[in-house]
């Protein structure tokens, strides 16, 4: 079992992450879009951008994903320019939820996942806001690779740091 503070070290450590990669998208790569379908870097940064406190919000407020709505509107129109702001805002927003949560409702408290699968507070945090920043970043990175960029590893998407040179 892990802690509150863990938990919570561990979605900042993600936000960090993102912010990292995102200073690595070459200016004139925000189009890019991998094969049509796809969304383009700036929608996965716009998505990235609310995918943690969205989920966060909607399963603490009785699993109604129609609450989630509100969170892609107000994204869609965000500026890749603004996403350092806006992984900011998301970050503040899941330590004020988190920190708000008694603590017996990680183990008591029933959500549900867009899929309608049903699970206990504790594990949906696990599931959908932490999860979901984990794969983001990693199709960020993989965006990376697949625009050229060719001078980041394992230290960016992993520890959110350049590697050291020897």
């Amino acid at each position: 079992m892990i802690s509150r503070q863990h938990f919570l070290d561990a979605l900042m450590k993600e936000v960090h992450i993102c912010k990292h990669l995102y200073t690595k998208i070459p200016k004139d790569a925000f189009d890019f879009r991998p094969s049509k379908g796809q969304r383009s870097t700036l929608e996965l940064l716009r998505y990235l951008a609310v995918c943690g406190s969205a989920s966060m919000y909607v399963m603490l407020n009785g699993s109604d994903w129609k609450l989630w709505k509100p969170y892609t509107e107000k994204s869609i129109n965000m500026n890749a320019e603004d996403f350092i702001e806006a992984m900011e805002n998301q970050a503040a927003a899941m330590k004020e939820m988190l920190d708000a949560i008694p603590e017996d409702y990680f183990f008591t408290q029933d959500v549900k996942h867009p899929n309608g699968a049903e699970m206990k507070l504790g594990l949906g945090l696990m599931t959908m806001p932490y999860a979901w920043l984990v794969a983001y970043r990693m199709q960020l990175f993989l965006y990376l690779k697949q625009i050229g960029v060719t001078d980041i590893g394992t230290s960016n998407v992993w520890g959110g740091a350049d590697r050291k040179v020897k």
